[in-house]
């Protein structure tokens, strides 16, 4: 792919993203109706360079150029609208794996830091 066409393909991310990312198809039963919301992030990187390489004795061994790019997305669920003839309410969805992991890497983080104390008090 060439550079511009790279850089005419970013220039349509806008037009992909918005609040039809964010919000799903509303989903009715009886006079109850929920609508997902989730959280959509991406991000990308590109670069082209070039260049030339010497060999030992200051020939020039050769020339080069090259371009690389990346990207992702990601998008997970964060809450649930529901309207109902009670009212609206939004309840949020709890990432269960993301607790237990911040749990972990505290705990880790505690641990390592108070073994390093207790080896200091100890060793004077």
């Amino acid at each position: 792919m060439e550079p511009s066409e790279a850089i005419s393909e970013l220039s349509k991310m806008p037009e992909r993203t918005g609040a039809q990312s964010c919000f799903g198809m509303p989903v009715s039963a009886g006079e109850r109706t929920v609508i997902p919301i989730a959280e959509v992030s991406y991000g990308f990187g590109f670069g082209w360079g070039s260049g030339t390489a010497e060999q030992d004795d200051g020939d020039e061994f050769g020339a080069g150029s090259g371009g690389a790019g990346g990207g992702g997305s990601r998008a997970r669920g964060v809450a649930v609208i529901e309207v109902s003839p009670d009212g609206v309410a939004i309840h949020p969805v709890r990432d269960r794996t993301a607790i237990q992991l911040a749990q972990f890497a505290f705990l880790s983080a505690a641990a390592a830091v108070l073994s390093r104390t207790l080896i200091k008090l100890f060793r004077g």
